[in-house]
């Protein structure tokens, strides 16, 4: 009996020193677990925000890169990549633009990072998901390219052998170019300040040039054939930098002052639809199976306007800002400015 309850001690006595042997392992031998300092870097959700617009996600790098990814909700797209500093003993973030520097205190742990500028702030969580910013927008690849006649903010079109060209401010000429020299082999006269020129979808001999006027809210349409003025639209949008022919009687255009798009019946004189692009400042237009391409702020942007308005893909052509686009029945080709000089670009996109 004695041996019983000494050996029942002993047993007790081994099963405690066991449990707090344990304990001291997983304490790390008492000390506190090692904690990871929160570090700013990795990709970001945006949750709340009332400072960068649009913005989806925010992607900061070791190497002091930052990536702010915008999504509108119409579906355009946008990017912008700039340089950071961060201050960690001041828990301050300078973000340098080249143009403009920001700087934002912030808070940040494992999941969360909060941004505070001067006039105002942006909510993230911690995005599990890797993005590659070089896939948000399409880049654009070149198939060939060549000096415009002149430089202007514009839209172009294609007559079936040409590049028809608008020269914005100069109400003199309408430009006929050679898609393989570039070189100018014709003029259209005209008084119109034609930022958008469109030939009419429309398989007749007997068919439209439109073109748009210098800050006019209308646009024009004239007989391919003899350049005879033969009639006007209704008032639009002013400042018409897009025209979009779909068939032989209606036709999309683009305001870039009142951000909006029409679809415009000039057999009936109705103005079908209209679009509000939200701040966008639409641009050159072309209309291709069931699809409508906008250019704006820069950029080209393949629409879906079946059924409402959805954008489908968002393209660039880094280096280049584009006004105009026209199709060539194979590929597309852009009116896009680069170091202040008008190009002609033939893209390696097909509809």
């Amino acid at each position: 009996m004695k041996i019983t309850k000494v050996y029942t001690a002993v047993l007790a006595l081994t099963s405690l020193l066991f449990i707090n042997c344990s304990k001291g392992d997983d304490d790390n031998g008492g000390n506190p677990p090692v904690q990871e300092t929160p570090t700013i870097e990795g990709t970001w959700k945006v949750v709340t925000n009332n400072y960068f617009d649009d913005s989806k996600y925010f992607i900061i790098n070791e190497d002091n890169t930052l990536h702010i990814l915008y999504e509108d909700n119409l579906g355009f797209k946008g990017a912008q990549n700039a340089n950071y500093t961060n201050n960690e003993e001041e828990l301050q973030l300078t973000i340098n633009f080249g143009y403009a520097s920001l700087l934002a205190n912030y808070t940040v742990s494992s999941d969360d990072l909060v941004l505070n500028f001067p006039d105002g702030s942006i909510s993230l969580t911690k995005e599990t998901t890797a993005l590659d910013p070089d896939n948000w927008i399409k880049k654009l690849k070149i198939i060939n390219e060549g000096d415009a006649p002149w430089t202007e903010s514009i839209d172009i079109a294609w007559n079936g052998s040409q590049l028809v060209i608008g020269n914005g401010y100069e109400a003199e000429a309408i430009g006929l170019v050679n898609p393989e020299t570039f070189a100018l082999e014709g003029t259209i006269a005209t008084t119109r300040s034609a930022f958008a020129v469109e030939i009419e979808n429309y398989d007749d001999e007997e068919k439209y040039i439109f073109q748009s006027d210098n800050g006019n809210n209308k646009f024009h349409m004239y007989d391919l054939a003899d350049n005879t003025h033969e009639d006007e639209s209704l008032p639009l949008g002013s400042w018409i930098h897009g025209l979009a022919s779909i068939d032989h009687q209606t036709i999309w255009a683009s305001s870039n002052n009142e951000d909006s798009i029409y679809l415009y019946d000039y057999d009936s004189k109705t103005i079908l639809q209209t679009i509000d692009l939200e701040e966008k400042s639409p641009n050159g237009l072309d209309y291709q199976a069931g699809y409508l391409y906008i250019c704006a702020s820069g950029q080209l942007y393949k629409c879906n306007v079946s059924d409402g308005f959805e954008v489908i893909e968002s393209y660039t052509l880094p280096d280049y800002s584009i006004t105009g686009i026209a199709y060539d029945g194979s590929y597309f080709w852009v009116y896009a400015e680069k170091n202040s000089e008008g190009k002609l670009v033939q893209l390696d996109l097909s509809i």
